[in-house]
């Protein structure tokens, strides 16, 4: 008698998903352990966050904080103006990515901005008053 295999389909979407929130919660954790404050910005190319919205726009995200609700924000601008998209196309301000902001494949690349800068934790508003170079 020949058993039956079953297949998990969603096997790998299931890990992935795992992971992504893996990553958003080590990157919270991250900034809440920062004695310096919970908000990083970098004002240069150097070092952004190449990301997607929620809606598909592709975005560049120079500061990721930790908001007093203890959700990951970002401060960030449309990548792409004039090639199908404006300016008002994602929030300029600090925006709270948990009301499903940015595409959860962005997390990973959140914790890596987070890991290699939270020596430069800072609070909101000197984080406010960074300016892009």
């Amino acid at each position: 008698m020949r058993m039956e295999q079953h297949i998990d389909s969603s096997k790998f979407i299931n890990q992935v998903t795992e992971l992504y929130a893996a990553a958003l919660d080590e990157t919270i954790a991250l900034l809440k352990s920062s004695e310096k404050g919970h908000y990083i910005a970098i004002p240069n190319w150097e070092d952004e966050v190449a990301a997607i919205s929620w809606d598909d726009v592709p975005i560049s995200i120079w500061g990721v904080g930790l908001n007093d609700e203890d959700h990951i924000c970002v401060k960030a601008f449309v990548a792409d103006v004039g090639y199908g998209h404006s300016e008002e196309d994602f929030p300029q301000e600090w925006t709270d990515i948990t009301i499903e902001k940015i595409n959860a494949s962005s997390f990973p690349e959140l914790y890596r901005f987070v890991a290699d800068n939270i020596d430069k934790a800072m609070s909101k508003e000197d984080a406010d008053n960074i300016e892009w170079e």
